[in-house]
């Protein structure tokens, strides 16, 4: 009994630590998100002309070779011995997401998913205080982040831990509380390893790197309008010829 005793309370306190360090490694990735989309935006206004002057072009030349390609093929038809393409019809393969699931995964996915959301969806509770509403709201967001992640395995761990009734407590690491430590517990791990995956992959991004420097960001935004103004010029280029 002791034992038993011991194993929980190592648990319980395991389980708090990682929601400390999920909870810190959010606001790390919530920040860098911030600063970086606000420098991407800072970006976007000093290049707006730029970057809708690409757009318009490759709008453009897409629309021309695709009136060159309908042409050809009219040229084609009007011809004497022209004959409808026939092939054999492609076979449609089995429906797979972003990891390769299979069909019956995305419907096991979606059971999944169904059965949780119900659970903890902000809509779906009645008389709920703010504390309740904010972890309903968090748990929702990771259920449709997960969701659309494909992610059957971790899904399953917070489907567990939701259906558990534990997700909604106040008090989630109190050993007496929790009903499915287990499930929580891995639940944690990953979300932590996520965060940590987010995190560096931000930080290696080049806009991040440029922010990380601390200085005037006016020289880094010049060199990109110089690039921006060639591709320009290049793409004036390619939709004159593809007139012709």
């Amino acid at each position: 009994m002791t034992h038993s005793i011991s194993k929980i309370s190592a648990t319980d306190d395991e389980l708090k630590a990682l929601e400390l360090e999920t909870e810190l490694l959010e606001k790390e990735l919530s920040m860098l998100e911030y600063e970086i989309n606000a420098f991407e935006s800072e970006i976007r206004s000093a290049l707006y002309v730029q970057i809708k002057r690409i757009k318009e072009l490759t709008e453009k030349y897409k629309g021309l070779k695709l009136d060159k390609k309908n042409r050809r093929l009219e040229q084609k038809k009007r011809g004497k011995n022209y004959r409808e393409p026939v092939g054999l019809k492609p076979t449609r393969p089995a429906l797979r997401d972003s990891k390769g699931s299979n069909a019956s995964d995305q419907r096991e996915l979606k059971r999944l998913y169904k059965e949780a959301i119900v659970q903890v969806h902000p809509d779906k509770l009645t008389n709920a205080d703010e504390d309740t509403t904010q972890r309903a709201t968090a748990l929702t967001v990771e259920l449709n982040k997960l969701y659309k992640k494909g992610d059957l395995e971790e899904l399953n761990s917070l489907h567990e831990h939701i259906l558990s009734g534990n997700a909604m407590q106040h008090e989630r690491f109190r050993a007496e509380t929790l009903a499915s430590p287990a499930a929580l517990l891995s639940f944690l791990k990953k979300k932590k390893a996520n965060l940590i995956g987010e995190i560096e992959n931000l930080k290696m991004s080049a806009l991040y790197q440029e922010l990380a420097l601390q200085k005037s960001h006016a020289d880094f935004i010049n060199d990109l309008r110089m690039q921006f103004e060639q591709r320009i010029i290049q793409l004036e280029f390619r939709t004159r010829k593809a007139k012709d």
